[in-house]
This record gives structure tokens, C-alpha cells and sequence, in this order.
């Protein structure tokens, strides 16, 4: 046995002559206990269990055998390499978040204690009689600092290790995964950084933005927030503003609004049930009115619920002869019958239009037949203008249209104009880069705004669902490192609910915390300004048309049929064949599941005599 492979014991001032003499015994057989491995030898870990792991030589493996109370089970320069490791990690620290991990094997049939020192010690553990690759998976708070940090027998019972070994393989020493971490909330805000490790907010979460996230869609239901190029937010809810039906979009002769509660959408079909010219009995057998065929040319139904869609019947006074080419215009006395422009209305020519504009002349070559400045006439751009001395070109001229000082040209630049205050502006450079030509042109204003940059409080962070950063348009000197100093309190009566998009305080999702005269509420966000509205608490009054979604492990939040139910659409209902009926035909569009909502009478079609 080598002095380099002796497991280090007490320091001579702590042994007494009993364990002096336990050493002894335990010298002499040395021979024997030859065949384990009393230092640290190589080996190979049989999985990759431990990322972000600080251990310098993970693959190493250490015997216990031959240690007292408070024996290093990591010696030498191993124990040198941890500490230095630890050290250099930086986020080693009192009560700092680490977790720590082994695989035991013990030779002994008692329990054994092992751990760190600092304070009553932590990564306490104990080792089963007899483990074999026996798990051991802690994360506490850090008691002691880097260059105390090692890992110790702490138990008595026996007091020297001697008899068996107990190999410590695949060690791993590490700050949790952020993936653990819990402060990234609320969760539509952040979320925890991927492949990163910490117990901290700055080194775990990341914002969350709506652009990249979410996807405000379909587009006739959904639409982006103004400022959801920099909004924080993971749900459409958060991210989006739902486009409800309205009573208009069906304000037809050719719809009628579907029934429930909080639908979404913008167009016809989304909203609309439509009106059949099937079921129209208004066509009379006189004056040219017999009713058109059920079905268009194409064989999609013919929509309507008036003579003039459903009979064959169309006089061009009452044909309108707006066209969004602007090409047409109404007769003054409009005669006849006709179904298309050219029967019944007047065509408009660009020689009878007026480009009187100092932004269009007459087009070259323009078409015969207009009324709009694009098609009869050509823009003229302020980069063929020549501004007076006094007066420079606006920017972009080559895109600027005009031909007068007011639409081209700009009197004042900025490098003749004194900041207001020295102490509150600094001047902009006096220059600034045309994207559009790659030059430097000079800035054009004459006030602080256009000249002039403010100096604000840049040196704390004010990040907070209750503090706002303070703008301060007096002072720009004023010092402080707290939220009193220099934030502003972000306070809910400015916070709207998600789903409260009328904003009376009630959303269908929240509804608006209540201030009183002696307490404000204080904060943006739906946890901290607004009460939940479950969805357990709201039912349907369309119990044949909707169905209660399925609640996760996250309570539903909602008020609405939509937000609390999935619809129930009449193809997928069996029972019109019972009923000696037939599934309607606009079926997978039409809502219900009983006879009445989804069924008709099987009709017989006859032929009459011409």
C-alpha cells in the first residue's frame, strides 16, 4: 500500500489512541484489501444524467474504505479541482440552489452517512445496507463556500471505514436546470431559458413575444394586437383581439345570424346561416317573374330571399353601376332589363377627367375609359423639384409626390437649432443615413423632438409587472437604486382584463379588481388586476349545440360558449333516418344535434309542363 493511495484520516490532533490503533490494524492488512480500489480510478458513465455538471472528472469514481468522521471521500488534487471548479463557476454561493447526485455501492450491512460540511452540514445523505448503484438525488441550499466544499463521511457508527468499501461513481454537482426553475411567470410572459441552468430570474427566464409565438389566425376570426411586434405573450388571448359576429355581416337577403354565444369570425360564413331561394314562395307565374332554378349554373345553391334573387326578374334602375375600377356610371334615366354593365349603365373616359393637382398631370397614352387619377393620370415627384436656397429637398423625394415648397421642401435643419436645455437634451447628429440612397443627408427640424435627444434615468431597471420606468421631463440628474426612486407604480385602473375587450371591466376570462378609497390595486398583469371566471361556473343555454370542453389540469377559464364548449354539428348527428327525415345539406355548416336542427322532410321533385 503506497502513501499516494492511503485514504486521508483526521488530522493528528483529532485521532484518538483507539482510532490510532484501528489504523494500525488496518495498515497491517493492507495486503488483502489490495483487490478494491482505495483511490480514484477511471470508468465510464453508463448515461448522460447530468448536464450542466461542474465535477472536473465526472468519469472518476472514489472508495470510502479506510475513512473516519469527517474523512474526504474526494482527496488531493481531485478535491483541489472541484473547489477550483466551483469557484469559477461563479453562481456558487450561501443559499445559492445546487443539486448533487451519485450512484453508491456499499459493502457494509448498516446505513452509512455521508454529506457536506457548513453550518449542520447539507447534501445529507444516507446509504443503504448492502446498495448497489443505490441513487442518491439532492438539491438544497449551499451552506458552504467554494474552497470549503468536499464530501465527507459523517457518520460513527463505525468510526473507521475499515472493513468494506463504498465506491462513489458518476458523481454530479450542478445548479438545476432551468427547465425546474419556477419564477417564470406568468407563464404568457416567460418562459425558462432552454439549455441553460440556474435559480435566478436573470439566469433562467427569457419574455416570451407574441411575434414568433403566436399566430393570430384564422385572419377573419383573429387580428394582431397594435403593438404585437414587441408584445409579451403566448395565447391568442394574449397576443390577438377576437373578431366577434356582428349583427351586419348577416344584414342580408341572403343570410341569418347562427345562433350561440361569443362566435368569431367576419364573414358570412363564419357567422351566417344562409337563406335558400328553395325556400322562397314569393315568385309569382306573371310578367317575367317565374322563380330562377334552385341551383346556379355551377350546382351551388342560389342564395336569396327576395324577387330580385330568386325570380327572374332584374330592371337596371335598379341595377347599381358602381365598380370599384370606377369605370361606370348610372344612366339618368335608366330603361330596360340587364344583369351586367354594359346593358345598363354608361362608361366613364379618363378625356372627360380632371387630373387639377399639384401631385398629377395628365397620362400619356392613358386608356380611353376611367375616372380615377391612377388610370387617367401620372404622379409627379418631388425629386424633379428644385426647392429655393432657403429650403432643402424632404426625404425620400423620389417617392414624395408634389411639385409646390409646401409638399417638397423643408426650411430648418437641426444644425442651426440650440436644445431648449442643455441639462435635459443632448443634439442629435447632425446628419442622418437615407436608407433609400445610402447617403447621409443633413436632419431637418427646428424643434427639441426633431433635434434634440432627452437624458433619461438609465442606470436601474424597473422591470416589474408593478413598477414602470419614471420619465422625468425636469431633471435629468435624479439619482436612486430603487423602485421608489426611480420607477412610477403600475397601477391596475389602466390594466385591462384579457377578454374584457369593451372595456366596462368585465372581460368573459377576467373581470376588474375593485380599488377602494383607502387601497389601490397595484400591478399588469390578469393575476395581479382581475378575478378569474371559471368555466365551471357558466353553462349553456344551447345545451343541443354545444359541448362542455374537457377540463386539463389547469382549470377553463371562460363565459362564452366558445371559451367554455366545442360545437356540435348536425354531420355528425345519426337520427334523421329514424325519423323518416335526411340530414340537411348545409349539414357540417349548421350546428345542432336533434331532428328539429338538423333534419328536413325528404322532398319530391316534379317537372312542370311547359
Amino acid at each position: 500500500l503506497s502513501s499516494s493511495n492511503c485514504i486521508a484520516f483526521l488530522p493528528p490532533q483529532r485521532r484518538s489512541r483507539k482510532m490510532n490503533a484501528v489504523m494500525v490494524v488496518f495498515l497491517a492488512h493492507a495486503a488483502v484489501a489490495a483487490k478494491f480500489h482505495r483511490h480514484a480510478t477511471s470508468g465510464v458513465v453508463k448515461e448522460p444524467w447530468c448536464e450542466f455538471n461542474v465535477m472536473p472528472n465526472p468519469a472518476l469514481t472514489f472508495d470510502a474504505r479506510g475513512l473516519s468522521t469527517h474523512g474526504n471521500v474526494i482527496r488531493g488534487s481531485n478535491l483541489t479541482d472541484l473547489q477550483n471548479a466551483l469557484s469559477a463557476a461563479k453562481v456558487w454561493g450561501l443559499n445559492r440552489q445546487w443539486q448533487f447526485k451519485v450512484k453508491v455501492t456499499s459493502g457494509y450491512t448498516v446505513p452509512l452517512t455521508f454529506g457536506f460540511p457548513g453550518g449542520n452540514g447539507f447534501f445529507n445523505f444516507t446509504v443503504p445496507p448492502a446498495a448497489s448503484d443505490h441513487v442518491i438525488e439532492l438539491t438544497e441550499l449551499v451552506k458552504d463556500a467554494a474552497s470549503e466544499a468536499s464530501l465527507e463521511y459523517r457518520g460513527s457508527h463505525p468510526e473507521v471505514l475499515s472493513e468494506h468499501s463504498v465506491i462513489f461513481s458518476e458523481l454530479c454537482l450542478r445548479q438545476v436546470p432551468c427547465s425546474s426553475f419556477p419564477g417564470c411567470v406568468p407563464s404568457y410572459h416567460y418562459r425558462a431559458k432552454a439549455n441553460s441552468s440556474g435559480d435566478t430570474f436573470d439566469q433562467c427566464c427569457e419574455a416570451v413575444m407574441c411575434a414568433g409565438t403566436v399566430s393570430c389566425t384564422p385572419a377573419t376570426q383573429w387580428e394582431q394586437y397594435a403593438d404585437f411586434a414587441t408584445r409579451m405573450g403566448n395565447t391568442k388571448e394574449n397576443c390577438c383581439t377576437p373578431k366577434s359576429c356582428t349583427a351586419d355581416i348577416c344584414n342580408s337577403t341572403q343570410s341569418t345570424p347562427k345562433s350561440g354565444v361569443g362566435l368569431l369570425g367576419s364573414t358570412v360564413q363564419e357567422c351566417c346561416n344562409p337563406l335558400y331561394c328553395a325556400d322562397y314562395t314569393g315568385c309569382s307565374s306573371s310578367k317575367d317573374e317565374a322563380k330562377l332554378p334552385d341551383n346556379n349554373a355551377d350546382g351551388s345553391p342560389r342564395l336569396g330571399s327576395t324577387d330580385e334573387e330568386c325570380c327572374n326578374v332584374v330592371p337596371c334602375s335598379e341595377f347599381n353601376c358602381t365598380s370599384a375600377d370606377g369605370l361606370w356610371t348610372s344612366p339618368a334615366e335608366p330603361t330596360g332589363h340587364g344583369h351586367d354593365f354594359s346593358h345598363c349603365c354608361e362608361p366613364l373616359f379618363c378625356a372627360n377627367f380632371s387630373c387639377a393637382s399639384t401631385k398629377y398631370e395628365d397620362k400619356v397614352n392613358a386608356p380611353v375609359q376611367g375616372n380615377t387619377s391612377d388610370r387617367c393620370c401620372q404622379p409627379i415627384f418631388c425629386t424633379n423639384y428644385s426647392c429655393p436656397k432657403t429650403m432643402v429637398l424632404l426625404a425620400n423625394p423620389q417617392g414624395r409626390m408634389g411639385s409646390t415648397d409646401e409638399e417638397c421642401c423643408e426650411t430648418k435643419l437641426c444644425k442651426d437649432y440650440t436644445c431648449s436645455d442643455t441639462n435635459k437634451f443632448v443634439k442629435k447628429p447632425l446628419v442622418v443615413e437615407d436608407v433609400s440612397s445610402g447617403t447621409q443627408i443633413a436632419r431637418i427640424g427646428f424643434t427639441d423632438d426633431a433635434c434634440c435627444s432627452p437624458v433619461y434615468c438609465r442606470d436601474f431597471s424597473c422591470h416589474s409587472t408593478k413598477w414602470t420606468t419614471k420619465v422625468s421631463s425636469t431633471d435629468n440628474e435624479t439619482l436612486g437604486s430603487t423602485f421608489e426612486e426611480c420607477c412610477d407604480k403600475i397601477f391596475c385602473e389602466n390594466y385591462t382584463c384579457t377578454t374584457d375587450y369593451d372595456g366596462d371591466g368585465n372581460g368573459t376570462m377576467w373581470y376588474k379588481r375593485v380599488d377602494t378609497n383607502a387601497f389601490r390595486w397595484q400591478g399588469s398583469t390578469d393575476e395581479e388586476c382581475c378575478h378569474p371566471v371559471y368555466c365551471s361556473q357558466y353553462t349553456t343555454s344551447s345545451p343541443t349545440k354545444w359541448k362542455r370542453k374537457v377540463q386539463g389540469s389547469e382549470p377553463l377559464l371562460g363565459s362564452t360558449d366558445r371559451e367554455c364548449y366545442n360545437p356540435l354539428m348536425c354531420d355528425k348527428f345519426c337520427g334523421c333516418d329514424k325519423a323518416n327525415k335526411i340530414l340537411r345539406p348545409d349539414a357540417n355548416n349548421t350546428q345542432g344535434s336533434t331532428v328539429a336542427e338538423c333534419c328536413e322532410a325528404v322532398q319530391v321533385t316534379t317537372t312542370a309542363a311547359r
